[in-house]
């Protein structure tokens, strides 16, 4: 009696893995989101909003905070590290660091905005203040920020 050749032993899982393929419910269709109505645009205010930057305008962020800042020889003095916010909300001032190297065991001080002169050449900012020296600057108190009554 000739021997039939033996089929291949399938996984015990393969036919339910095939009737569960069998039963599966089809996917569901993607359908298009019916087109949107044009809804009216919301009334924007007057006055409160800028549209973009003009070629007077600054980003502090940018140009003024890190700045580096000289003295009437052109030597630099510290780097601007903050803003001084006064009453009113309008800027009184900068955090001036000076000393230090890196970060590291500088002192910060507060300038008056009025004692820094800014002028732009080349589209760069420049910070000076003419009036001080490095030697001031060391008499100069550490700039002490108010307690703890000013919160976020």
């Amino acid at each position: 009696m000739p021997r039939w050749p033996r089929w291949p032993r399938w996984p015990r899982w393969l036919p339910a893995l095939l009737l569960m393929a069998a039963l599966a419910p089809p996917a569901p269709a993607q359908t298009q989101d019916p087109p949107k109505k044009e809804t009216a645009k919301a009334a924007i205010p007057l006055n409160t909003f800028f549209k973009g930057q003009t070629a007077s305008q600054y980003l502090a962020a940018e140009q003024l905070i890190g700045a580096k800042v000289t003295n009437k020889d052109g030597q630099t003095i510290g780097t601007i590290s903050d803003l001084i916010v006064g009453s009113g909300d309008k800027i009184d001032g900068v955090i001036l660091s000076v000393g230090g190297v890196l970060g590291v065991s500088d002192k910060k001080i507060g300038v008056r905005l009025g004692a820094l002169k800014l002028s732009r050449a080349d589209g760069k900012l420049t910070v000076s203040l003419p009036s001080v020296s490095k030697e001031m600057l060391g008499a100069v108190p550490a700039y002490e920020k108010a307690g703890a009554s000013l919160k976020k």
